[in-house]
């Protein structure tokens, strides 16, 4: 162990849903408190090009995912591929995402779903991105369509609430497990018990901001400046050192997406 202070990266931040003109003070903060890097993802055709804008704004702090989040999967229209397509491209995305399924609200149909999210694990592999997938009340569904494209497929589970078994079959794909704030929660045992069946070498670290605040934060909105909170509690549960837990959670988020940060 070094004197050197340890540095995370939060993973997975909705940075759009910040008001404008505080999305400075926001990353600042996250950088006064040892955060490197912000990956956000794009979720819907509303927020694409200021998503895209904010990894022109901080280019060496913001680094952008694009895709349509599956509440959203039915504006999955030609018009709005053509943008996904040419978005994929641009300097700073490093993902397709946030996309899968999400049966809990069921905003968009099952089949639309679906199809949005064949379409953009295709766009990924034409890409050669990564993706940031999303689970809810849907594994069922997703774990066939993610077996499909087992090796050649690459990305992360965000935060995953799924038990210890499920843990095994995402490992088995070659995926990344992202771990959010729901790790300090009082009653969630099931979180901090599927984050002890995490290989850390396929753990990523998010806040999924602005929700799912960690605890002492929670009734507030989430912000990336307590990524080291979620990554306190990671620590925990696997008996690590949290300075080792910051170590190699930013090298994974570097070797996933081939990003570094300043």
């Amino acid at each position: 162990m070094t004197d050197t202070p340890a540095h995370w990266i939060d993973s997975h931040a909705h940075l759009t849903m910040v008001e404008p003109d505080e999305v400075g003070a926001v990353v600042q903060r996250a950088i006064d408190a040892g955060v490197r890097g912000i990956v956000t993802p794009a979720t819907n055709p509303a927020d694409l090009e200021r998503t895209l804008q904010l990894g022109r704004d901080f280019p060496l702090r913001v680094k952008i995912a694009v895709g349509l989040h599956p509440h959203d999967a039915s504006s999955l229209d030609s018009s709005f591929r053509g943008r996904l397509e040419e978005a994929a491209g641009q300097t700073g995305v490093v993902a397709i995402g946030e996309i899968g399924l999400d049966y809990h609200y069921m905003n968009s149909p099952r089949e639309d779903q679906l199809q949005a999210l064949e379409w953009q694990l295709d766009l990924a592999t034409e890409a050669e991105l990564p993706v940031i997938i999303h689970n809810r009340d849907s594994w069922t569904d997703l774990f066939p369509v993610l077996k499909q494209r087992a090796g050649s497929l690459r990305g992360v589970c965000h935060s995953f609430t799924e038990p210890p078994a499920v843990v095994k079959e995402v490992l088995a794909l070659g995926l990344y497990i992202g771990v959010s704030g729901m790790v300090t929660f009082r009653r969630a045992d099931n979180i901090r018990e599927m984050t002890a069946a995490i290989d850390i070498d396929r753990l990523l670290v998010e806040t999924d901001s602005p929700f799912l605040a960690p605890v002492p934060h929670r009734g507030r909105p989430n912000e990336p400046a307590f990524v080291p909170l979620v990554g306190a509690a990671v620590a925990e549960v696997l008996g690590m050192d949290i300075d080792e837990v910051a170590r190699r959670t930013t090298d994974n988020v570097k070797r996933l997406f081939g990003c570094d940060f300043g």
